[in-house]
């Protein structure tokens, strides 16, 4: 490789890095415009959506306006899957909790179930943004369609989780990333391994555009 190919090679690695940061950017402030509560789950299916162009290959998207028109368009929608999905994962928690503190026997031996509920449930909440800026369901089909793909892909759902665990990994040896680049890595990993999940006939139909 020449001189050319390294200097071109360097650009376009920083021309990533800046992409990621402005992403991640975005997404911290419109959480913040939304007082957290309400604008962190629009935000974070916006930074997805830009995620998705990205993990397909359109680079050179305007970012912002991809942003906003995701942000805006799916205000209500992402929060009301937002909070039924924390409701749920609550409910479990909480039901986990019971199981475990309870003497009787039977009690915790259903803990055990609780605990693979909660491990569908992780698997799950990882794949609901992904499959919402890629195809166009009603609002409670993308629970339940993100629980039938987790059951029915059990290699690919090991993929997802193991994949957020050595990004937690490797934001945690530096923590600088967790402001910069935290939430937008995130979604571009979980994005391309969300769509290998998804078949292939449909990669390009649906979602958010």
């Amino acid at each position: 490789m020449g001189l050319e190919g390294v200097v071109w090679k360097l650009y376009s690695i920083s021309n990533g890095i800046m992409k990621l940061i402005y992403l991640n950017a975005l997404w911290i402030v419109f959480s913040l415009l939304g007082l957290v509560a309400f604008g962190f789950f629009p935000a974070t299916a916006a930074m997805f959506a830009v995620a998705r162009k990205w993990v397909f290959g359109e680079t050179e998207i305007p970012v912002f306006k991809t942003f906003w028109k995701t942000y805006k368009t799916g205000f209500l929608q992402t929060n009301i899957i937002g909070f039924i999905s924390a409701l749920v994962g609550i409910l479990l928690y909480v039901d986990l909790r019971f199981f475990q503190n309870s003497e009787h026997v039977l009690l915790s031996f259903l803990a055990f179930f609780i605990i693979f509920a909660l491990f569908i449930y992780f698997a799950a909440v990882l794949y609901i943004f992904p499959m919402y800026v890629h195809f166009d369901f009603k609002t409670l089909e993308y629970l339940k369609q993100a629980i039938i793909l987790v059951i029915g892909k059990p290699l690919n759902t090991i993929m997802i989780i193991v994949g957020s665990y050595l990004l937690y990994v490797v934001l945690s040896m530096l923590p600088v990333l967790w402001i910069f680049i935290s939430g937008s890595l995130a979604s571009v990993v979980l994005m391309w391994i969300a769509s290998k999940s998804f078949p292939r006939h449909e990669f390009q139909a649906g979602g958010v555009e």
